[in-house]
């Protein structure tokens, strides 16, 4: 460092905050990589919120590393190991920003631990293309940041007084702050009021986790539900998606089918059986195809009804979600003139599916309005029958119904059920639950919960065959996701934490059409299968299935190598011997089926190549 310039502390602390502001600026540089794949915003708020962002999220970036170095500068005031600290850190971070870019490049998505191991073990080049030019260019970039920013360091340590006294750091880090700040507010504004030409241009910053507060801004009387609604229906569908990736050719059936979809929160795959769910049970044998190796999308609502309406991975629930992309079955069952009836026990916008699965469905119901889960349950249950009622009286047109239970996950029935299953376990305590907690009265009570939706659901079969329209209507039965009683004794418990059968496996009773009456097909499937199958036999399509999904039609499907299933912001790729897990640290480990870790040489590249291009394929 230049001699001129006394090595105090505060001189120390000073030439730190304006190398991080530097940095900054060479982010905001390389942000200009993700730009390519945005869309010019159309309004003054979409501007703001770009402005912003890129700058507040590189100065953000930039500062990551600034606690470190300061501490080392206090501690340490050793010119030569700051400096060279403060060079090495930033230009690693420089650097990761700029390989994210690339392989934001190919496949839509960000870098994280686990893709970092895999870019370190893939050296035969099986799952990122780089060429032999691109990874020498890398190089040389790498270098030259290291020689940029140890010039930039030593420049800004010469020049610091001069900079100290035009610019005042007290009032430009603030600023900054403030900069940042702003652009969380406006996403949280945007997302509430759903304003997506904000909203969709989160997804391209790394590392970039936006704040919304739409219950905060409901309380504060911000949002107006009538306008909100207008501005979900005027903007589904504006986004950078591939998706489809051809328009889909589709012929309206002379005799359209009704299709009636009924899903369970946490329905694991062995409680439909005729003790459990005895009216379920009872449907399948006499009207249906059991599939016996059935198996969620994800390990949680959000990406379990996510993955049964759009036959995609969760992890596009992002890119679907900031864009209001509806998936295209509702679109197509909307085209064909279909009446929508979707009933929910819990609220949908929570997971979002009011701004994904149903963004494009006109006056949707958000919620059912009762005191506890069982008791909305049957509520519910009462609105479907009423409607179905109503709409056979008034039209002739077919209807689309969604039904979406929630006792199972609640733990519950209304008082006076009857315990079909016990000893139960009077009141869920999370605290009490570990390794060496007997199971047996907890799985009774949920078993309990499953029995008392089967009722409902009975009611419901019921009325179709009253009604004569059980032979033409497509009925769909499953669960959105498992549910883990220490089945694995490693003290996992409800769902959300692993990717094992008793998480991610579901019931699937498909009734109607082709599908044989008593039928029961071993061979696995997923929900990505779901929507491939109700277009080509409900909806009369006949565009491949490759275009709008990752799955097959499920009689057509010859069976899985592999099955993707996805939580928040992770996955797992199931194989039938074992179980790649991805984490949220970003590490990744393969487990046997039963969570048993297995040696890290277990990665199956080759499975893991697919699974990289399908979680990309349907970006621009």
């Amino acid at each position: 460092m230049n001699k001129g310039v006394k090595a105090t502390r505060s001189n120390l602390v000073r030439w730190v905050s304006w190398y991080s502001i530097w940095t900054a600026l060479v982010l905001v540089l390389v942000f200009s990589r993700y730009g390519v794949y945005m869309e010019t915003p159309s309004s003054f708020l979409g501007w703001s919120y770009l402005a912003t962002t890129w700058i507040g999220h590189g100065f953000f970036l930039s500062i990551l590393i600034l606690p470190f170095v300061i501490i080392l500068a206090l501690l340490i005031p050793v010119h030569f190991v700051i400096k060279w600290s403060l060079i090495l850190l930033s230009s690693l971070g420089i650097a990761l920003v700029g390989l994210d870019s690339l392989v934001f490049d190919q496949y839509r998505f960000h870098i994280n631990g686990f893709v970092i191991n895999l870019l370190i073990n893939d050296t035969d080049g099986q799952i990122f293309d780089f060429s032999l030019s691109s990874q020498l260019m890398a190089i040389a970039g790498v270098i030259g940041v290291v020689v940029m920013q140890w010039f930039i360091a030593g420049l800004l340590w010469e020049k610091l007084q001069a900079l100290s006294n035009a610019v005042k750091l007290r009032y430009l880090l603030p600023s900054l702050f403030m900069v940042t700040l702003t652009s969380h507010f406006i996403h949280a504004y945007a997302d509430a009021l759903y304003k997506f030409d904000v909203t969709k241009q989160a997804r391209f910053f790394p590392l970039h986790y936006p704040t919304t507060a739409q219950k905060q801004f409901e309380q504060w009387g911000v949002v107006d539900p009538d306008a909100a609604e207008r501005a979900r229906l005027m903007t589904v569908g504006s986004g950078t998606l591939n998706y489809p990736q051809q328009p889909l050719s589709c012929q309206r059936q002379d005799k359209p089918m009704n299709l009636l979809v009924i899903a369970v929160d946490s329905w694991r795959f062995d409680t439909a059986d005729s003790k459990t769910a005895p009216n379920v049970a009872r449907f399948g044998k006499q009207h249906g195809t059991l599939f016996a190796q059935h198996y969620s999308g994800g390990n949680g609502t959000r990406t379990g009804i996510f993955s049964l309406f759009y036959g995609l991975p969760g992890t596009y629930w992002g890119a679907m979600k900031s864009t209001a992309t509806p998936p295209v079955i509702i679109e197509q069952l909307q085209n064909q003139g279909y009446q929508l009836g979707i009933f929910a026990n819990a609220k949908l916008t929570s997971p979002a599916f009011d701004k994904t699965v149903f963004s494009s469905v006109p006056d949707l119901r958000i919620g059912t309005d009762a005191p506890s889960s069982p008791l909305r349950d049957i509520k519910l249950t009462d609105d479907w029958l009423a409607w179905l009622t109503t709409q056979q009286t008034r039209t002739d047109k077919p209807f689309f119904g969604f039904l979406f239970y929630d006792a199972p996950h609640s733990y519950s029935s209304p008082e006076g059920y009857p315990e079909i299953f016990a000893p139960v376990w009077d009141e869920v305590n999370y605290l009490e639950l570990n390794n060496n907690f007997d199971p047996e009265p907890y799985f009774n009570r949920y078993k309990n919960a499953v029995h008392f939706t089967d009722s409902q659901i009975g009611r419901v079969l019921k009325d179709l065959e009253s009604k004569n329209l059980l032979e033409n209507t497509l009925v769909v039965i499953t669960g959105d996701h498992g549910q883990e009683f220490n089945d694995l004794k490693k003290n996992y418990w409800g769902h959300g934490g692993n990717f094992s059968d008793y998480q991610i496996r579901v019931p699937l009773i498909m009734a109607g059409g082709r599908f044989s009456r008593g039928a029961v097909i071993n061979k696995r499937t997923s929900h990505f299968d779901l929507a491939p199958t109700l277009l080509k036999d409900l909806l009369g399509c006949t565009s491949s299935a490759q275009d709008f999904s990752s799955g097959q039609h499920l009689l057509e499907r010859k069976g899985r190598d592999w099955v993707l299933a996805g939580s928040v912001n992770n996955y797992g790729v199931i194989q039938p011997d074992k179980i790649t897990v991805t984490y949220h640290s970003g590490q990744y480990e393969v487990v046997e089926p039963d969570y048993t870790p297995m040696k890290s040489d277990a990665l199956d590249i080759n499975v893991m190549k697919d699974v990289m291009k399908e979680i990309g394929r349907f970006y621009q």
